[in-house]
């Protein structure tokens, strides 16, 4: 069994990888992949990625990568639409349930209108590959199955890694180990654990 150390040191060289960035021998289908992790070890993850870039570089690939933290996209809806200090108010009067039901509403998650989905379209780059974070930080309000499938279109023609605090077997994701999100089987695993 491989250590988290062990799996990660090897996602640049599988991204410098031209067979996985053509999407040579995935039959057709999406280049998306999840490299699922456990929960405990999210700090060694999300310092992996910040490398991720130099990383690339000493493996001698130009290819250039893309983060998007989807906490991050959230909390930049929220302050653009100066809707923080009223969510805050919300809560307080009506309730974290309330606040929820608000939330999800605005961000039109799971809509054809979807704001991360947004987001990441107006953002995304020319020739990169996608590397999408943050899942942990917005679980229940946004769905990673619902991500992936919106992305589907925007993220046709490159390669996107979910990065994924829990387990993704036979194309289940089951967020910390402990929820289980719908099926998506379009992805592959970027690691074998």
């Amino acid at each position: 069994m491989l250590t988290i150390a062990d799996r990660l040191d090897k996602i640049p060289f599988i991204l410098a990888d031209s067979k996985f960035q053509s999407k040579e021998g995935l039959g057709n289908e999406l280049n998306f992949h999840v490299f699922d992790y456990n929960p405990d070890e999210e700090l060694l993850v999300q310092d992996f990625i910040l490398e991720l870039p130099e990383r690339m570089l000493r493996v001698n690939t130009m290819k250039q990568i893309q983060i998007f933290n989807l906490y991050q996209i959230v909390i930049h809806f929220f302050e653009r639409k100066k809707y923080i200090e009223k969510n805050f108010l919300m809560e307080e009067r009506d309730g974290s349930e309330q606040l929820f039901n608000r939330m999800r509403s605005a961000l039109k998650v799971a809509t054809a209108q979807d704001e991360i989905v947004k987001y990441i379209t107006e953002n995304i780059e020319e020739d990169t590959i996608v590397i999408i974070t943050g899942v942990g930080a917005v679980f229940s309000l946004v769905r990673s199955h619902v991500i992936l499938n919106n992305l589907q279109t925007v993220v046709e023609n490159r390669p996107l890694i979910l990065f994924y605090p829990g387990v993704f077997c036979n194309g289940t994701l089951k967020l910390f180990g402990v929820f289980e999100d719908k099926h998506y089987y379009r992805a592959f695993q970027l690691v074998e654990r």
